[in-house]
């Protein structure tokens, strides 16, 4: 999970873990690509305005990297509602959208669904 306030990070961490999910908690899209070195992550959730590196930016990041890291499946968050910025981050290859506030039981449905597709499509 990408995400710069703390306070939501950890109600998210705090609400993934009590479903199964093991969360790694990354800042920004910078310290998000450095787990993703070292770490084998199966999905990401990126808010979409963050310091040092949007989630935009991180998408793109990410899908320029080589197979599997490349393919992860992406949800991307974002308090703002515009159609134009749903439609960019789709563009930029993010999987999903949700608009915040984000409701945590819809969040969690969204990424089994995410993981689900990822693992038939191999």
């Amino acid at each position: 999970m990408v995400e710069d306030d703390p306070a939501t990070a950890k109600i998210i961490q705090v609400r993934l873990e009590m479903e199964g999910l093991k969360v790694l908690v990354a800042g920004n899209g910078m310290e998000a690509l450095d787990v993703l070195q070292r770490e084998k992550v199966d999905l990401i959730s990126t808010d979409l305005m963050m310091p040092a590196m949007n989630g935009f930016r991180l998408v793109q990041e990410v899908r320029d990297l080589p197979p599997p890291k490349g393919r992860i499946p992406i949800l991307l968050l974002s308090s703002n509602h515009s159609e134009q910025d749903m439609v960019r981050c789709l563009a930029a290859g993010a999987d999903d959208y949700m608009a915040k506030p984000i409701s945590v039981q819809v969040m969690v449905e969204r990424l089994w669904r995410l993981f689900e597709r990822s693992h038939r499509a191999g």
